[in-house]
C-alpha cells in the first residue's frame, strides 16, 4: 500500500473516531448564537416632591377685655340715686350695668314709663352728663317674661310703632321709652343704642311668679363705644 493511501486511511480513522465520540462537533457545527433579551432601561430617578408646609395654627380667640370700671365719683354718683329710689334699680360697678327692675318702671304689659321712674332717670341723665361719664356709651336693653301681650291699647300703640305685636315689640318699646327719657335730660342721642331681647334671655325661671318678676328688666350699660352686643 503506498504512503497516500496508508495516510488517507489514517485520517478517516481519526475521523470516525471523532463521529463516534461526538467530538467532531465542534468541528462540523456553528455555535449557537443567543438571541439578546429585551433590552430593560433603568428606571429614572424621579426628585420626590416636598411635603405640603402644614396650615397655620387657627388663632386663639383671647377673651374680651372687660371695660373699663367707672370713675368713682360716677360709680358714687349713681350708687346715691339708687339708694333714694329703692327698688327701682340696682349698680353692677364692674360691669358698668344698671339693672331696673321694669315693674317698678312700667304698668303690666305697658311701656309708658311711671312717673317716679321718669324722676329717677332724668336725675340719671344729669350724672351721665358729668365729667368721667359724658364720654361713655349707653346700650339700653329690654327683657320680658314669657307671658303673651294681650292688653288692647299695648297692642294699637305697638302697631302705630310698626313693632311686631309680642315680647320683642315691647321689649324694644320699653328700652326706647327709657332713651326718650334720657335724651329729654339733655343726653345726646348718639351716645345711645337699643335693643329688645323679648324672653329669650331669661335670668328666672318663667315657670314661676318670682322668675317671671326678675326676667322683666331693663338693662343699662354705662361703658365704652361697641363693648356690647
Amino acid at each position: 500500500m503506498s504512503g497516500c493511501m496508508k495516510g488517507a486511511t489514517l485520517v478517516s480513522g481519526i475521523l470516525l473516531m471523532f463521529v463516534a465520540t461526538g467530538c467532531c462537533c465542534g468541528l462540523f457545527n456553528k455555535p449557537a448564537v443567543e438571541e439578546p433579551g429585551p433590552i430593560v432601561e433603568a428606571p429614572t430617578y424621579v426628585e420626590p416632591s416636598p411635603a405640603p408646609a402644614p396650615p397655620p395654627p387657627a388663632p386663639v380667640a383671647l377673651p374680651a377685655a372687660p371695660p373699663p370700671p367707672l370713675p368713682p365719683a360716677v360709680t358714687k354718683s349713681i350708687q346715691e340715686l339708687s339708694d333714694k329710689y329703692p327698688g327701682l334699680f340696682k349698680l353692677d360697678k364692674d360691669k358698668g350695668l344698671l339693672q331696673f327692675n321694669a315693674d317698678a318702671m312700667f304698668d303690666s304689659g305697658s311701656f309708658v314709663v311711671k312717673p317716679e321712674a321718669e324722676a329717677a332717670l332724668g336725675k340719671l341723665a344729669k350724672i351721665l352728663n358729668e365729667e368721667g361719664a359724658r364720654d361713655r356709651s349707653l346700650t339700653i336693653i329690654g327683657h320680658t317674661d314669657t307671658d303673651p301681650v294681650v292688653k288692647s291699647p299695648t297692642i294699637r300703640a305697638l302697631k302705630k310703632l310698626g313693632k311686631s305685636v309680642d315680647n320683642n315689640g315691647l321689649s324694644e318699646a320699653r328700652a326706647e321709652a327709657v332713651a326718650a327719657i334720657l335724651r329729654a335730660g339733655s343726653v345726646d342721642a348718639s351716645r345711645m343704642v337699643t335693643k329688645g331681647r323679648g324672653d329669650a334671655e331669661p335670668v328666672g325661671n318663667n315657670r314661676t311668679a318670682d322668675g317671671k318678676a326678675r326676667n322683666r328688666r331693663v338693662e343699662v350699660y354705662v361703658t365704652p363705644a361697641k363693648s356690647v352686643s
